[in-house]
């Protein structure tokens, strides 16, 4: 019965007697008899070239057929030796199966020791190690990884492979550490598996992942034909690790207002109010053979209304930023994890609103003279001004040329307006969003007012927008 699980795996060996080696220093071999057969006739089993009798036992194999085995005593097994192997008939003493092999060519190891998985710290992608079977032998093997979502088990598994060639670090916060799972490996592979890239490394990055999934993962081993060979050998146990949720599921927006601090907000369920929330940042690493930057969490955190929340820090300069949210709960799972790609403070720009510091009305004509929000982003500015008539929803918007600071509408007589400015770096190193519009200021354009000066004010309104026609 012990016999059972790697037997299934020689299926594909075109001889008559099997057999392998699990260490390179023992042999089993074995053949099958229909059971009529086996009964009727007695056969001696055989090895060397002096011939050697071997203690051969007897399983009943499947609902008809007898297996008989063979263990090798320990002294007999010697690597890069020719062994002969006869099975005679004990009534005729003809020879009725015979095969010559070496041990180190019939190789069925086991799968590797301690495999582990995690998060390898980018989006979709868990890293995956392990160490060699036979500590005698560590770079004798070939292993193949494959995976699938733990929640799926009727998916046949997914084979990995890496193109990547990278080896990350160690992050000090991960969605998820490895697990043993609940389902053993199995001896072959599931119908439909896609048998991929073969590697000789002990590590894989599993990439391409669905974002928020728990994942089964297993590997197998195998001599990689230079000095060792053999066949596939049987899948590991199933570990378990999660890729971290896609940061568009809480609505994560980071963005600097100034160039040297990033604020980062998000909202939670309103429903759980005990959830604890935690944002941690770090430069991604760089390249191969690099050191990762250790994950830095994020003191200055505050809760808004309506299950908002946000965090301010200040990242190193000149790299890129990554983000990390644990939202931590008192039910299963209690951790959920939400990742954030890597992106550059040059292109998450999101100032303030433009300050409106001159605002004049002569004859129809609205005069309106502004500062930019960052003078470090002066020249990468656009900006667009807006105005409607007081307490109307018809807002017009005008395009106003890259960097300027002052714009000239032409109002009809008659009415007051209302208007304001906002900016957005689009230059080619800042990018960014549209900032909050300006505080409204007021002005009136009634046919006998002549020179008049707008005031601050508030519009009360916000509506559509309609496009409307720069002055010319």
């Amino acid at each position: 019965p012990m016999l059972l699980p790697d037997a299934a795996l020689l299926a594909g060996v075109p001889e008559d007697i099997l057999c392998f080696s699990r260490s390179f220093e023992d042999l089993t071999c074995f053949w099958d008899e229909e059971e009529e057969e086996a009964a009727s006739r007695t056969c001696h089993f055989y090895y060397r070239d002096v011939l050697t009798a071997c203690a051969v036992s007897t399983w009943r194999h499947g609902a008809s057929r007898t297996r008989h085995v063979c263990v090798f005593p320990s002294q007999d097994v010697r690597l890069f030796t020719p062994l002969h192997l006869h099975v005679l008939n004990a009534t005729t003493n003809q020879t009725k199966y015979w095969r010559e092999l070496s041990v180190e060519a019939v190789g069925l190891i086991a799968p590797p020791a301690n495999i582990t998985a995690r998060w390898a710290g980018a989006a979709g992608q868990l890293y995956v190690s392990w160490q060699p079977p036979l500590v005698d032998y560590l770079n004798f093997f070939l292993y193949e990884v494959r995976h699938c979502p733990a929640s799926s088990p009727e998916m046949p598994f997914s084979t990995a492979q890496d193109p990547s060639g990278q080896r990350p670090g160690d992050p000090s916060i991960r969605p998820a550490s490895s697990t043993h799972a609940s389902t053993a490996g199995v001896a072959t592979a599931s119908p439909g598996v896609e048998q991929g890239l073969v590697q000789t490394n002990t590590w894989v990055v599993l990439q391409d992942l669905q974002p928020g999934v728990r994942y089964h993962i297993q590997v197998r081993s195998k001599p990689d034909g230079t000095s060792m060979d053999g066949v596939w050998g049987p899948w590991s146990q199933a570990v378990a690790a999660e890729t971290p949720h896609s940061s568009g599921d809480i609505g994560l927006y980071c963005s600097t207002p100034d160039l040297q601090h990033v604020r980062c907000e998000w909202s939670w369920d309103t429903a759980e109010p005990h959830s604890s929330h935690q944002l941690f940042y770090r430069a991604p690493p760089s390249g191969a053979g690099t050191r990762e930057d250790a994950w830095q969490r994020c003191e200055e955190a505050s809760v808004g209304a309506q299950g908002s929340h946000a965090c301010t820090f200040q990242p190193r300069a000149g790299s890129a930023i990554s983000v990390l949210v644990n939202i931590t709960r008192p039910h299963v799972p209690p951790t959920l994890s939400y990742f954030k790609e890597p992106f550059w403070l040059h292109q998450a720009v999101l100032t303030e609103a433009p300050q409106l510091v001159q605002v004049t009305m002569s004859q129809g004509r609205l005069s309106l003279q502004w500062l930019p929000p960052l003078e470090a982003l002066a020249e990468q500015l656009d900006y667009q001004v807006r105005y409607a008539v007081e307490n109307s929803h018809d807002w017009k918007v005008l395009q106003v040329p890259r960097a300027a600071r002052k714009e000239v509408l032409d109002l009809r007589p008659g009415a007051r307006y209302c208007a304001q400015v906002r900016a957005q770096p689009s230059g080619p190193w800042y990018q960014g969003s549209w900032s909050a519009w300006s505080k409204p200021v007021v002005v009136d354009a009634t046919a006998d007012a002549g020179k008049g000066q707008g005031r601050s004010g508030g519009c009360g309104h916000r509506s559509h927008t309609a496009k409307g026609r720069r002055a010319r």
